[in-house]
């Protein structure tokens, strides 16, 4: 099979380095332009990323440091709950043998708060139980620098070169060469589609993601070994991009930009493709959807997308399960996102006033009961316990 690859970037050599390693028998070739800027978004990663570098050969000694990469802990929410909410450490815990049903009973009797539940079932050197925070676009370059068989073309293509049996279109938003831009069924509940991002140097050394509820969405902090990249991601339908520069610039002001560098505005239309791989072109990372940048989905997409192609071709270029896998996969990110916002009781701007009728008390608790096998799970059952318990929802819990 011959592959070709339109778009550098994280995404595209992503894409080469994985396929170039559990692909052998396929000939692929990444075309990219020099005309067009790389997004570069998304700094935070799940767990599942280690695995990933691991399967084509580059363990941490070899890419940490290239990447200015720290271990990720969890991620510390604030002003989720009420705007002046303390802040509380979300962990890669996992509930083997049922051990949130058991905590919760102490929890309930008063013998412990909320916060005991890390110390009590967090364990860093368990299975999956860290990830990291690394330099999207230096990631992308030193899987570029792995590759060994992968034909490299720099072109500025207005149409699909002859001569392949498959297309990966990694444009980005652009979407430049999708064939079926048909999207998914999505919630009209995902309101944020922009954000102001800008990095800045360090101001303290957290090994966690910072997710901050704001007026109109929420904020990022996301702390490198050489900086801290940090944004503001909003509702443009509640708030003008000038008032969110304002915003930001009121949330960033005790911080010092990063080798002077100023913020830059990304927007987006919160879709996913129905089927992003149609006819011989598969879409993945941002050309195949985006939602919203919480809880570090967009590298854990990217990567989900790489690998569950390789999986289908090995299977045969079945299209039609690879369709049906990643409508699965975006379904359960779009759930577990909503549910942030749907469990806020937060009235304070239109914004929050949005998901008042939003009732998920039950449903986060559904997900828990649905979802306890942590190895096929994207969000396993101790991701939606933590989230309930962090907004103290109990009303629909029953034990396992």
């Amino acid at each position: 099979m011959k592959i070709c690859i339109i778009g550098g970037g994280t995404t595209g050599w992503w894409a080469a380095g994985y396929l170039e390693h559990n692909l052998p028998d396929c000939d692929i070739t990444l075309i990219e332009s020099s005309d067009i800027p790389i997004i570069g978004v998304g700094e935070s990663t799940l767990p599942m990323i280690k695995t990933f570098f691991d399967s084509f050969g580059m363990d941490e000694d070899s890419w940490m440091s290239k990447c200015d990469a720290v271990y990720k802990y969890g991620n510390i929410k604030q002003g989720w709950t009420d705007k002046d909410d303390d802040e509380f450490a979300f962990t890669f815990w996992h509930n083997d043998n049922d051990a949130f049903d058991n905590w919760y009973q102490k929890y309930k009797s008063g013998e412990v708060d909320k916060n005991n539940i890390n110390d009590a079932l967090y364990h860093k050197e368990g299975w999956s139980a860290v990830a990291y925070h690394l330099h999207a676009e230096a990631a992308g370059r030193i899987v570029k620098d792995n590759c060994k068989r992968v034909t490299h073309i720099i072109q500025t293509l207005d149409e699909l070169p002859s001569g392949y049996d498959l297309y990966i279109d990694c444009t980005g938003f652009r979407q430049q060469f999708v064939v079926d831009k048909t999207q998914d069924e999505i919630s009209n509940y995902h309101l944020v589609n922009s954000a102001w991002v800008c990095p800045f140097e360090l101001d303290e050394d957290v090994p966690y993601t910072r997710s901050i509820a704001r007026d109109h969405g929420w904020q990022f902090k996301i702390g490198l070994t050489s900086r801290v990249g940090t944004g503001y991601v909003y509702s443009s339908d509640h708030v003008s991009h000038e008032q969110a520069l304002d915003d930001f610039k009121k949330y960033t002001a005790h911080l010092n930009p990063y080798m002077n560098k100023e913020p830059r505005n990304i927007t987006w239309k919160p879709n996913w493709l129905q089927n992003p791989w149609s006819g011989n072109v598969v879409a993945i990372g941002l050309s195949q959807g985006f939602i919203d940048p919480l809880e570090s989905n967009a590298l854990f997409m990217i990567q989900h997308g790489i690998t569950a192609l390789a999986e289908c071709i090995k299977r045969g270029n079945n299209s039609k399960l690879y369709n049906r896998m990643m409508r699965r996969t975006w379904r359960e990110n779009s759930d577990y996102i909503l549910h942030h916002y749907g469990l806020s009781s937060r009235t304070d701007t239109s914004f929050w006033r949005e998901y008042a009728d939003l009732d998920m008390s039950q449903t986060v608790w559904d997900h828990y009961s649905k979802t306890g096998n942590k190895y096929t799970n994207l969000y396993p059952d101790a991701i939606w316990a933590t989230l309930a318990l962090y907004y103290e929802e109990f009303k629909h819990y029953e034990k396992k």
